[in-house]
């Protein structure tokens, strides 16, 4: 008996023990880091809390999806919206851990984020650069991005500024990836002449805006482009209202936000303006649940490229949960195939590009801002 007792004994603080193994071993959560390059300084900073706030919520619903499986951790580098800033950000981002990184907004900072993450295997994908540059960038395969390229949006302004009844437009653009890609584009696709094109450097400092303002005057032009960023964009728009220009002013998508009303001293002088930018896909639960839980977080509303970062966080998120020990960039191309997300339907090209559905032509009537039309290849402006 005493032999039988104690085999149970043993028996049992056999099993006591295998149990203690079973829950001492059970798996931890899974640390995903994700970067996000925001332009918190420079010439467009007045929309970095947007992307900011759209980066939160999908860092907020993963972290709620996943509870128990993964916890995301979002960990911000300001790109300056320069190439050389964000290059340095993306290192820091790269040596903290993060598996992709999402971003940059303005082009010039993409590619030189990229040109640091692709030799480091980290993809990115942005969420508002649109310069055709980006196609075809060094990057190894490993850089996307959810909007369209410019050399759709060229086309769309071509329109746009023809339905304004301008005939003799002067294009202003900045010398950088985007304005320089956005401005030659758009020359080649007008199909009329063009008054004047010219170039300027947008760092502050670098540019006179009442002499850009005065070329357009002297130009005898009807109406103007511009290929800006925000600040410049305003300055140059109130140097037109200064000296007395009445024609149509229309702008691509570094100006349409609801918030490009901060950079302006005489905020009069945004009155009339027209600007495009990539129209959102249909109606979607993605969509719709983005749009409250932004509203619910204290979103403006009217701001540019909320949704798109939303779903480039979650198409990162989706690739690394679908194979966390694979290649990130064979699930991204996977995971973007017919990605149903907040500012669209998303699939991948070779070149790690999207088609996009057409864009929003918006418009300021004095300050309030709206995006009552759009423009499709098929449909034109309506």
């Amino acid at each position: 008996m005493k032999r039988l007792n104690i085999k149970l004994v043993l028996t049992k603080l056999a099993l006591v023990f295998v149990l203690v193994g079973i829950i001492g071993c059970s798996s931890e959560p899974t640390t995903v880091k994700i970067g996000l390059l925001s332009p918190q300084t420079g010439p467009i900073a007045q929309y970095a809390p947007g992307f900011e706030d759209a980066a939160n919520i999908a860092i907020t619903e993963l972290n709620e999806t996943h509870d128990g499986d993964f916890v995301f951790e979002l960990i911000v580098g300001d790109s300056g919206c320069d190439g050389t800033q964000a290059g340095t950000s993306a290192q820091t981002l790269i040596d903290s851990g993060v598996s992709a990184i999402v971003g940059a907004a303005c082009s010039g900072a993409t590619l030189g984020a990229i040109a640091v993450a692709a030799p480091a295997g980290v993809p990115m994908v942005s969420y508002a650069s649109t310069s055709p540059g980006l196609s075809t960038a060094d990057d190894n395969g490993h850089l996307f991005r959810v909007v369209p390229s410019d050399a759709q949006q060229a086309v769309a302004l071509a329109a746009v500024a023809a339905t304004a009844g301008a005939s003799n437009p002067a294009v202003l653009y900045m010398t950088n990836d985007y304005g320089a890609g956005l401005g030659d584009n758009f020359a080649s696709a007008w199909s009329g002449s063009l008054c004047t094109q010219v170039g300027y450097d947008p760092n502050e400092g670098e540019y006179d805006a009442s002499s850009l303002a005065q070329s357009v005057i002297d130009g005898g032009c009807d109406s103007v482009l511009l290929m800006s960023y925000a600040t410049d964009g305003a300055a140059i728009m109130e140097a037109l209202s200064s000296q007395g220009f009445t024609g149509s002013m229309i702008g691509a998508d570094g100006l349409a936000d609801a918030a490009f009303t901060e950079s302006f001293t005489d905020v009069s002088a945004v009155n009339g303006l027209i600007a495009t930018r990539p129209r959102p896909g249909k109606d979607s639960t993605a969509k719709t649940s983005f749009e409250a839980a932004y509203a619910a977080a204290g979103g403006a509303d009217g701001a540019i490229y909320t949704g798109e970062t939303y779903d480039a966080i979650k198409i990162v998120a989706a690739s690394i949960v679908s194979d966390p020990e694979g290649s990130i960039v064979s699930a991204l191309k996977k995971t973007g195939v017919n990605y149903v997300g907040a500012s669209g339907t998303h699939t991948f090209d070779a070149n790690g590009d999207v088609s996009g559905t057409g864009y929003e032509v918006c418009q300021f009537d004095g300050t309030a801002f709206s995006c009552p039309r759009t423009w499709t290849s098929d449909g034109g402006v309506k």
